[in-house]
């Protein structure tokens, strides 16, 4: 009964460790998608915005020009920050999710011996219990045997009639009286 509560525990483990990992490779691809994507973004932006910046700009006088250039540069480099920022962050939710994994496979396994230990120790319980109450049963049975020829023997009439064993039986034996020799093997 204890096995199978033990078999059925040691699966759901693993089946839970195994969800848990295949969530993690899951959410890692996605993370490093959406970062990709955000770099990609991120990089391609100040050229986009410039380009439109000198299309705008192109009907615009020489000096209106630089006026907007130098109002426009500030903005754009705020946007340059913010974009490296939020692509630190990024990378550290990458590297937190990177270090939780592996503390993650570091569970799984040792959960994996500590369970192989646990069944490892249980079967050399299990074949020794099974080996020693073999062994006891036939001591036991050994034991019943002499009993019950200790048993019959202290019931009997039995002496020694010089060196051999005599019992009393029904008829008479004028050697010995009531005893008779047995009869040795």
């Amino acid at each position: 009964m204890r096995e199978e509560g033990t078999r059925s525990a040691t699966v759901e483990v693993a089946m839970m460790v195994e969800r848990l990992s295949r969530m993690s490779e899951s959410m890692d691809t996605r993370h490093r998608r959406a970062t990709e994507q955000q770099e990609r973004a991120v990089q391609a932006l100040p050229g986009i915005m410039r380009q439109a910046a000198d299309v705008s700009l192109g009907a615009i006088s020489e000096d209106a020009t630089r006026t907007v250039r130098m109002g426009l540069n500030e903005p754009l480099s705020e946007v340059a920050r913010e974009a490296a920022e939020h692509q630190r962050l990024m990378q550290a939710s990458t590297d937190a999710m990177v270090r939780i994994q592996r503390k993650l496979a570091g569970f799984v396994n040792k959960s994996t011996w500590l369970v192989v230990g646990v069944l490892a120790t249980l079967l050399t319980v299990l074949v020794v219990g099974g080996y020693l109450g073999w062994h006891y049963k036939q001591v036991i049975a050994q034991q019943q045997i002499e009993a019950d020829l200790l048993r019959a023997y202290n019931q009997a009439d039995v002496r020694l009639c010089g060196k051999q064993l005599c019992a009393r039986v029904g008829r008479a034996d004028k050697r010995y009286g009531d005893y008779v020799p047995l009869r040795q093997r």
